[in-house]
């Protein structure tokens, strides 16, 4: 391999590729990079077996070649180069990296020794915004179970209908689904659940982008296609539970809530809720009134009321307010809709104007 690139583009690819190497495995190959060149540009990919990354990058190919290189060692030589254009050559298992001010040389291992990240082949499953899935995501991502007792829960639903595709998660306390109306129609039908934690990182990656995303599937991966990154991951195989029954109907109390006041109040209460397994108590009055409560034996307590439109009847409920706090640090909407129909049954969070999404946790018990 011979190839110059510029230390801009390359440090992003291994930003973006190194968040997947395994520093703790078993197979020393999972903490390397591995640089390869494809059709007059530079690949860098990773994978930790459950999840791999491709991510290329323009330059001037002079020799192809492919190679891996410790991540880590790798990532912080380019980060700490000033030069603008990085120089990149094989000599057998050498990778030099010269540069207007830099001679240097790090030891790699045959490309031949690193996993082969599956390919997904044929038509998509459906193409949606770059922007729109990340959103969708960091509605559903945090109420998925963070254990793998079940691991059906720690994974999101992707369940694709026509032009309609809904995302949901659930840790059996708590569940988010979030409703998408495709710009692009899909002539498939398709359930999927993708493992969470992959998800997470998706969502990540997705930040830098503003393009479409083709989604493809085979039996077990799933395939996440932008113009210079492919992002695969294993499915999660199981049911996923049919959760359309928990879902409340009409409820018999309703608040309407700045989206601000209500977050920064649940903020308050939390601060003195951690001996009670963040255990704070909501009251809804007939008056216009929300008033969020949390007392701590060791600490204090903390009572903070605000104003809001009520409609239904007055309510009060206990709901574990870090569980409050995950939906409305991404519910992007000034105002919010609380509904509940007493103290033992789930409450319900949605957006003031919009449908399309709900959230519902289980109360606890005071």
């Amino acid at each position: 391999m011979k190839a110059s690139v510029l230390k801009e583009n390359l440090a992003k690819a291994l930003s973006v590729a190194g968040r997947v190497v395994s520093t703790r495995g078993s197979l020393e190959i999972l903490s390397h990079i591995m640089v390869s060149t494809e059709k007059g540009r530079m690949r860098i990919s990773a994978t930790n077996l459950e999840i791999g990354i491709n991510y290329w990058i323009g330059g001037k190919i002079e020799k192809e070649g492919d190679i891996t290189i410790p991540a880590r060692l790798f990532t912080d030589v380019v980060n700490s180069i000033s030069s603008e254009k990085i120089d990149i050559s094989i000599e057998e298992m050498d990778v030099k990296i010269k540069s207007e001010n830099d001679n240097l040389s790090i030891k790699g291992v045959s490309a031949e020794e690193f996993p082969l990240i599956p390919s997904i082949k044929g038509e998509p499953l459906l193409v949606i915004n770059s922007g729109i899935l990340k959103d969708a995501l960091n509605l559903v991502n945090f109420a998925a179970a963070l254990d793998e007792a079940r691991p059906v829960l720690s994974g999101i639903y992707f369940n694709l209908d026509g032009d309609n595709l809904i995302l949901a998660a659930t840790d059996s306390y708590r569940l988010a689904e979030k409703k998408i109306k495709l710009e692009v129609k899909s002539t498939n039908k398709k359930e999927i659940i993708i493992p969470a934690k992959t998800m997470i990182e998706l969502s990540r990656i997705l930040s830098d982008l503003d393009e479409d995303i083709k989604i493809y599937i085979d039996d077990n991966q799933v395939l996440f296609a932008a113009k210079d990154i492919e992002f695969t991951s294993r499915l999660i195989e199981g049911q996923f539970p049919n959760y359309q029954q928990i879902i409340p109907g009409e409820n018999e109390t309703k608040a309407i809530i700045n989206s601000n006041e209500f977050s920064n109040a649940i903020k308050v209460a939390t601060l003195f809720s951690r001996e009670s397994a963040n255990s704070i108590n909501i009251f809804i009055k007939s008056k216009g009134e929300v008033e969020i409560k949390a007392i701590s034996s060791q600490i204090g307590e903390s009572d903070t009321v605000i104003k809001a439109e009520i409609i239904g009847k007055d309510g009060e409920i206990s709901f574990n307010g870090k569980y409050l706090l995950d939906v409305l640090t991404n519910l992007k909407s000034p105002k919010v809709s609380f509904e509940m129909s007493g103290k033992l049954s789930p409450g319900t969070i949605k957006s003031e104007k919009n449908d399309d999404y709900v959230y519902i946790i289980m109360p606890l018990r005071s």
